[in-house]
């Protein structure tokens, strides 16, 4: 598969990795709606939109250093 040979991954890690972000955000948005239907119930800060970005910018981080290995 040439996806995962210019990843430098195995089916298994690709697959963890996808479902752990997967999973990360579909749990945040649950919060994000929950919190457009009820905009007095505030988000989580573990799940707020700061928060939510640096985790997606960690995950970019570590999918860059995959690819020079």
């Amino acid at each position: 598969m040439k996806h995962l040979k210019e990843n430098n991954e195995t089916y298994l890690s690709h697959l963890m990795f996808a479902a752990q972000m997967s999973t990360h955000l579909y749990v945040r948005s649950i919060f994000f709606m929950i919190h457009a239907i009820f905009p007095f119930i505030d988000v989580p800060e573990a799940f707020n939109l700061k928060n939510t970005c640096k985790l997606i910018n960690e995950w970019n981080d570590y999918a860059e250093k995959r690819k020079s290995k």
